[in-house]
């Protein structure tokens, strides 16, 4: 929590000095982020914080490294991913040594309350209703853009854009995937977005983790010009 509290109060930094306030987290990230947090069961702090919102900022993440134009913000945006990519493996990992071992029971436990948030996700994450603040600023109702969103919107849209490898849901079910958290029973709900024999073949490694690993490299440079000063100073 320490490390992302230091994530938040970066982007919120930077987004005060660029445009002004940040806004708050919309209802449904923030209502998931509070049962994460108050639940009483392990898997959903694991799978919940280092699997599907881990899963879900390193693909945000990976998008907006790739398109922003400010080198303040790309170079913000890897060094938090630096963070997001140890606290994402530690989930994968716990996820190998886990949910083998589950009953099943558990398993079914585990995969449906997985299956539950990603549907969450996908449909009112970042849909109109999440972002009334915005639209209520300009005097937009936001029912009415929903309605002229859904007009020029619709399914077959989610589907191409999930084809993209950084896609934020693509990125989700990966690791729900590869961590065995989707089996058959649940395995056509999310094969009605993206193509999961396609995902299944993909190697292990996670969007974002070629640029962690620079962001590093870059940190190690740091850090050992730094130990080089310190023993000349000692010296």
């Amino acid at each position: 929590m320490r490390e992302e509290a230091r994530h938040v109060t970066g982007f919120a930094r930077y987004m005060k000095a660029r445009w002004g306030e940040p806004l708050p987290v919309g209802a449904t990230l923030g209502n998931l982020l509070c049962d994460i947090v108050a639940s009483e069961e392990i898997y959903k702090k694991l799978i919940g914080m280092q699997m599907l919102v881990e899963g879900l900022a390193m693909g945000a993440f990976a998008t907006l490294h790739s398109r922003a134009r400010d080198p303040l913000l790309v170079r913000l945006t890897q060094l938090v991913m630096t963070d997001e990519a140890f606290h994402h493996k530690f989930g994968r990992i716990w996820a190998e040594r886990t949910i083998p071992h589950l009953t099943e029971e558990e398993q079914i436990k585990v995969e449906d309350w997985a299956a539950q948030c990603f549907q969450t996700l996908l449909f009112n994450l970042v849909n109109a209703e999440q972002k009334q603040v915005i639209y209520g600023a300009f005097g937009l109702d936001w029912q009415w853009v929903r309605a002229a969103v859904m007009e020029s919107f619709n399914d077959e849209d989610r589907r191409r854009l999930m084809k993209e490898g950084n896609n934020i849901f693509r990125v989700l079910i990966k690791t729900l995937l590869k961590a065995g958290i989707i089996t058959d029973r649940t395995r056509s709900l999310y094969a009605v977005w993206v193509d999961m024999h396609e995902l299944a073949s993909e190697s292990d490694e996670m969007v974002g983790d070629p640029i962690a690993e620079e962001g590093i490299e870059y940190l190690r440079g740091i850090n050992s010009t730094r130990k080089r000063i310190g023993r000349a100073l000692r010296s």
